[in-house]
């Protein structure tokens, strides 16, 4: 049985994960967190949530030319290491979740766990762009109200 003592509590922070009510432009993204992680330390992903409040054009005039991300829906979060920028996408995330929809998502499963020293981010990205083939005119710019909350669990010495 593991037991909380003040040193196993001295060595976790939690650190809050929050995007209130903004809205992201068409094929923009914003950096919602970044963690700095040392050697010897850990960190979880504990729990994320996303949400699109609203969008700016009716969404079932949305068709797949008009996502940059075939397969990442309307909206995404992902986590990375060492982003420095561009389309953040899917390939080489540590995890993500999306929505394809005005609605609410969250990742339920385990914690993503990670202990390779780096910089870890969580990004929030619209992921539209215009398009000739689409029920929505290229002039058209689609965003949404988002919404994104979770935390962090930094251990500060996994020794």
């Amino acid at each position: 049985m593991a037991y909380l003592t003040d040193s196993k509590l001295r060595a976790n922070v939690d650190l809050p994960i929050a995007l209130p009510d903004t809205t992201i432009k068409q094929s923009d993204y914003l950096v919602v967190a970044t963690v700095k992680l040392l050697a010897a330390q850990r960190l979880s992903l504990r729990y994320l949530t996303l949400q699109i409040r609203s969008a700016s054009v009716d969404t079932a005039l949305i068709t797949s030319s008009n996502r940059i991300v075939p397969n990442l829906g309307l909206v995404y979060a992902v986590l990375r290491k060492d982003y420095t920028g561009g389309v953040p996408g899917d390939t080489g995330a540590l995890d993500f979740i999306f929505l394809s929809q005005v609605g609410i998502t969250y990742r339920s499963l385990a914690p993503v766990t990670v202990t390779t020293a780096g910089n870890y981010s969580l990004i929030v990205a619209n992921n539209m762009q215009s398009s000739e083939d689409s029920n929505v005119p290229a002039s058209t710019s689609i965003d949404f109200n988002v919404i994104s909350t979770g935390q962090f669990r930094l251990e500060l010495s996994i020794a």
